[in-house]
């Protein structure tokens, strides 16, 4: 069962940083930072209550 939950908290934490890679790279692009606005918008309507409403 340990196995099992270090492969997914590895996968998530391998998310994250390929996702805050990313956004690094979308700031430092022109017209980055509109991308990151729109997917932000995107992701509050996809998920308005979040993880916390459970």
């Amino acid at each position: 069962m340990g196995f099992l939950i270090s492969g997914i908290a590895g996968a998530g934490t391998r998310l994250f940083g390929w996702g805050l890679g990313l956004a690094l790279w979308l700031i430092s692009r022109p017209g980055g930072w509109a991308v990151l606005v729109v997917l932000t918008l995107l992701a509050l309507r996809w998920f308005p209550e979040g993880a916390a409403a459970d």
